[in-house]
């Protein structure tokens, strides 16, 4: 098996604490808890986690990858590839996003998915430190 690159290292542990974050962030909204949240696709409730940070624009190219504004809390049966999940929830995810944002942002959204962006090893070790922050964050103001 390949070693895994600094690069792809660093991509995978800024994925794991955004994904933390955006789960964090939602189970908070929707719940008040940090330790339980809702699925936007299903409308069902999980503990975290059982929670994943799924994408509203499919594909998760660069430019889309780590944009708030586009990742939600899903389960996995929503957010799971066929057979056992639903590839996304796409119709319930563009109700959700369209509620949320509104069709004028989901139509600037969509332009997204055909735009590059380039990350270093150290744009991923800033985006993990960002998150973890902001995660930290949010968990400060729930003991509050």
């Amino acid at each position: 098996m390949a070693r895994k690159t600094n690069r792809k290292l660093a991509k995978k542990k800024a994925w794991e604490s955004f994904s933390r974050y955006i789960r964090t962030r939602d189970c908070i909204r929707f719940t008040g808890s940090p330790n339980d949240g809702m699925c936007v696709t299903c409308g069902r409730y999980y503990p975290f986690k059982e929670l994943q940070a799924g994408h509203f624009i499919q594909g998760r190219t660069n430019a889309v990858l780590f944009d708030e504004r586009l990742v939600y809390s899903q389960c996995f049966g929503c957010n799971g590839n066929p057979p056992k999940g639903k590839g996304g929830n796409y119709v319930e995810y563009f109700i959700f996003m369209e509620k949320e944002w509104g069709r004028t942002m989901i139509d600037d959204f969509l332009a997204l998915k055909h735009q590059t962006k380039i990350y270093k090893a150290y744009d991923f070790v800033d985006i993990k430190e960002l998150y973890d922050r902001k995660t930290q964050d949010l968990l400060d103001k729930v003991k509050l």
